[in-house]
């Protein structure tokens, strides 16, 4: 696992955006020619459609008809259907290296995603970033949009009208809970019905814990060398289950879905979050006029100076294999890479840009990441790494399980390592 340095560059820069598209397979009618039309699918909405509009905008007489699934596992399994059936959209957003079945490494070893390495933004991706958008043979296809990151993201005014810090190492993490819970209020919102987000604590926590101190940890696993029962994951599980023992939760996670984490966020009735950053941008929507967020690496040890941060790409793109208009579909590509479509996406999605784009101003969010890339205290997603779905499928569906009390961490590491195994 290497660290992201080379994304410092990258990470500097893009700028503001607007929106505007037709959801659920509609779209404007401006053109009638089938070349001047273009069909788009995406996991979540607003930061699409902002990218849509201003690729409308800049090309007259063209119309992209989209359709948005809100719900990630939704998305991935619909997407994967159409695709398989012939039916899918000309571009869609993925997700960077393996890891789940609309993971660009899966898509295109199956065949599903258009070349890409001749475009002229393809030639200046850095090696980190060709590293997730390339198939398995080193051939780019998909384009970088913007970078995430996985931290503590906290309600400002609510914390404030508690008086209590944010807190910089692990046992401040524990104290913090102990504290917020006498005050009647939720240290971190947790919404583990919707599977996605068990992840986001474990990340969090090996970032510091596992990948920081040992980048090379996901090849020595390859090698037969480590596995994640024999380290330091097992720390990471055990902190995870001493939160909640430690009140950090809201009750009955299992029970609680994203939209009603990020409502409890967005409400100030949950102090923060331990999230990637664009998810404040459902918290917005919950919240009232005026409200602030931030962000602040999560703690895993006694040493601030031990922590690091969970940065990687966030949103991809490609284009399908069989699209019915590759002509559009590659100037669409284009213009995501362009700096106005960089800075679109990033402001619209919360997040940083993959790609230069001067006008980018980092955020009470973003600065955070862009510093610790910056200082080399940065960490890929561990799933980018791993060898195929099941791993991180496996984790997502242990980790419910272990939140109900019918598995323990030592049967769920357990599960990890039989996974990463058949996948290699």
């Amino acid at each position: 696992m290497k660290h992201i340095r080379t994304f410092a560059s990258a990470c500097c820069l893009a700028a503001a955006a607007s929106a505007c598209s037709t959801s659920g397979g509609g779209g404007t009618t401006s053109a009638s020619s089938s070349d001047k039309v273009l069909t788009l699918a995406a996991a979540g909405q607003g930061p699409a459609k902002a990218a849509v509009e201003a690729f409308q905008k800049a090309n007259p007489g063209v119309t992209v008809r989209t359709s948005f699934t809100e719900d990630d596992a939704s998305y991935q399994q619909q997407l994967r259907t159409q695709l398989s059936s012939g039916t899918a959209p000309d571009v869609f957003r993925m997700w960077p290296g393996g890891g789940n079945t609309m993971a660009v490494r899966d898509l295109a070893a199956d065949g599903m995603l258009l070349d890409l390495s001749g475009e002229s933004w393809a030639g200046g991706l850095s090696a980190d970033l060709k590293s997730v958008t390339s198939d398995p043979a080193g051939k780019v296809v998909a384009v970088p949009v913007t970078i995430g990151a996985i931290g503590a993201v906290w309600n400002d005014q609510a914390l404030a009208k508690s008086g209590l810090a944010k807190p910089r190492t692990w046992p401040e993490v524990l104290a913090f809970c102990k504290e917020a819970k006498a005050k009647d209020v939720v240290p971190f919102a947790l919404g583990l019905k919707s599977a996605w987000v068990t992840q986001l604590v474990p990340y969090a926590l090996t970032s510091s814990l596992v990948y920081g101190p040992n980048p090379a940890f996901t090849q020595q696993q390859k090698d037969g060398k480590a596995t994640f029962a024999g380290s330091e994951w097992k720390q990471a599980m055990d902190k995870y289950l001493r939160m909640r023992d430690s009140g950090c939760f809201n009750d009955s996670p299992n029970g609680v879905g994203y939209d009603e984490q990020m409502q409890l966020l967005g409400q100030g009735k949950a102090l923060g979050v331990v999230h990637v950053l664009s998810a404040v941008q459902s918290a917005v929507e919950y919240a009232p006029q005026g409200t602030t967020f931030s962000m602040t690496p999560f703690p895993a040890t006694d040493n601030t100076a031990d922590t690091y941060v969970p940065v990687s790409v966030g949103i991809v793109y490609g284009v399908n294999a069989k699209a019915k208009n590759p002509a559009l579909a590659r100037k669409f590509m284009e213009f995501l890479a362009s700096p106005e479509g960089q800075a679109r996406y990033a402001t619209e999605s919360g997040s940083s840009p993959a790609l230069p784009s001067p006008s980018f101003k980092a955020d009470a969010l973003q600065q955070p990441v862009l510093d610790a890339v910056k200082a080399g205290r940065s960490t890929l997603y561990p799933d980018q790494g791993w060898p195929g779905p099941k791993v991180q499928q496996e984790h997502l569906t242990s980790v419910q399980e272990l939140f109900n009390g019918t598995v323990d961490v030592p049967t769920l590491l357990g599960r990890m390592d039989k996974a990463f195994g058949e996948a290699k």
